[in-house]
């Protein structure tokens, strides 16, 4: 065996893709996510001293003695920042629909990787753009982010359509959206500490030289399909694609698009998506400007704390999506029951300890944060809940489906700032965000009664071949042999490892 074949730690091949996934998606919200506690140095407050914090806290956590060292460049009000917040997400949900498209007829090798590129560029030529061509031309930028990088997701559950077996599809999925809460923890840590002793535009340097860098791994290691792989072991190559059927590789398959739109356990995903989203986006973009404004902590104590909850839901993501697993192929329970009792954990709790949090009131500042955090744990469990069904229901259509959902999911991510900016922008006291939290509450509540009771996880008879739909009723005859057939591909799939 070469040198360059045994580089890559003989792992399979999947789960080499697996750790691109997560890599990738914590490059993607660093990317996504360094303007949201980057924007409280980069914001002057002079001359609002006074009405700041409004009595809640005042004083407290360090921010009125360092109040000084905030005074950033720019004078934006409370609504423009939930504008500019917000502007990625504008893009961000135009072109979700076109993701599992493009990876269809391009691959998602090359759509991924230059969602990654563009994003990179743009986020270097950030600081120069927000000094020099002022705010309009900045929200221009970080809406076109948001565009490039709206394909991500999409592909991302397209790929696995091909990649992932369906006893492994939870833990698989799970993994690369996880590097979304460690990319949010990275960058609102880093992000504090850099833009209080280096300034605020090393931020986007940093991680626009991180995306580049990744795009260069990915190249090398990331693949469309099994059969796309140039090093997968024979032995994995035939179990996945004996697992998953050579059906989910159909480059023109005829998308049923009446069929998508008038099922209803789909339409339970896209509400339950959006809700979840609202609660998610609401704290991702606004909790550090909560922090600063109504709790008072100064911007070094800021990104730590912002850190927090993010930790909590990648615990969550990873342990409850392996946990899954576990519940399924020991069939202690379900695939149904587990989806539905994760999703009812990620939504109704959330809803309950983020409206406990709305009433905390100042010297319990503690307690405001364990109780977010809390929520942001138990939120993570709606991820291997409902977040990977649409591959579950569709695999041939999973990007496309999730593009939709996504697309839908998307508006709070704009919605959301703007709405926290105009209900906070007279005083951002406490009683302010007691609505803010109140409307999160009330979403997740709905949303997560709407896919609680629409959750399906058989594959939908409108999503499958001909051909399948004939296999399937053979397989209900013929379940002996197969079983045995199963446990010998297993094997393979498992005992010759993918040499990278």
């Amino acid at each position: 065996m070469s040198q360059s074949k045994s580089v890559c730690f003989r792992m399979l091949a999947r789960h080499v893709l697996a750790a691109m996934m997560f890599s990738g998606m914590f490059v993607l919200y660093c990317l996504r996510n360094n303007l949201s506690v980057t924007i409280v140095a980069m914001v002057n407050t002079t001359g609002k001293e006074a009405d700041r914090y409004s009595g809640d806290c005042q004083g407290k956590n360090g921010s009125e003695l360092e109040l000084v060292d905030e005074l950033g460049e720019f004078y934006w009000d409370s609504q423009r920042q939930g504008l500019l917040l917000g502007a990625y997400y504008y893009g961000y949900a135009v072109s979700q629909i076109f993701g599992g498209w493009l990876e269809k007829y391009v691959g998602g090798k090359i759509v991924f990787g230059g969602s990654m590129f563009l994003g990179s560029v743009l986020t270097l030529v950030s600081p120069i753009t927000a000094r020099e061509a002022g705010f309009w031309a900045f929200f221009a930028v970080r809406l076109f982010l948001g565009l490039f990088q709206g394909v991500i997701f999409p592909v991302h559950h397209q790929m696995w359509g091909k990649w992932a077996p369906p006893m492994e599809r939870t833990t698989l999925i799970s993994i690369g959206p996880s590097g979304c809460n460690v990319g949010t923890i990275f960058i609102s840590v880093v992000s504090g500490v850099m833009a209080a002793n280096v300034g605020w535009d090393t931020v986007f340097y940093m991680t626009g030289a991180l995306g580049l860098a990744w795009v260069l791994v990915w190249m090398f290691l990331g693949y469309d399909s099994p059969n796309k792989h140039p090093r997968i072991s024979d032995g994995e190559k035939k179990y996945i694609i004996q697992e998953i059927g050579p059906s989910s590789e159909d480059k023109d398959p005829q998308v049923p698009w009446k069929s998508i739109f008038t099922s209803l356990p789909i339409w339970g995903l896209v509400i339950a998506h959006f809700c979840s989203n609202w609660g998610f986006y609401t704290l991702l973009t606004s909790f550090p400007t909560y922090l600063d404004q109504v709790l008072g902590f100064d911007i070094k104590a800021n990104g730590f704390i912002s850190a927090l909850p993010q930790l909590l839901q990648w615990v969550s993501v990873l342990s409850c999506g392996y946990l899954a697993d576990v519940l399924r192929r020991r069939k202690i329970m379900s695939t149904l029951a587990v989806r539905r009792t994760l999703s009812a954990f990620g939504m109704y709790f959330p809803a309950a300890f983020l409206l406990g949090a709305g009433f905390v009131g100042c010297g319990k500042e503690a307690l405001a944060i364990a109780l977010i955090s809390i929520a942001t744990f138990f939120g993570g469990a709606g991820f291997p809940g409902f977040k990977v069904n649409h591959v579950e229901i569709a695999p041939r259509f999973g990007g496309i489906i999730y593009g939709f959902s996504n697309m839908v999911a998307s508006i709070p991510g704009f919605a959301a700032p703007y709405v926290v900016g105009a209900l906070t922008n007279e005083a951002n006291t406490r009683s302010e965000w007691l609505i803010v939290f109140a409307i999160c509450a009330a979403l997740y509540f709905i949303g997560g009664t709407a896919v609680v009771l629409t959750i399906r996880v058989d594959e939908q008879e409108w999503a499958k071949t001909k051909t399948k739909t004939f296999e399937d009723k053979e397989l209900q005859v013929e379940m002996p042999d197969d079983v045995e057939m199963k446990g010998n591909i297993n094997k393979l799939g498992h005992d010759n490892p993918a040499q990278q």
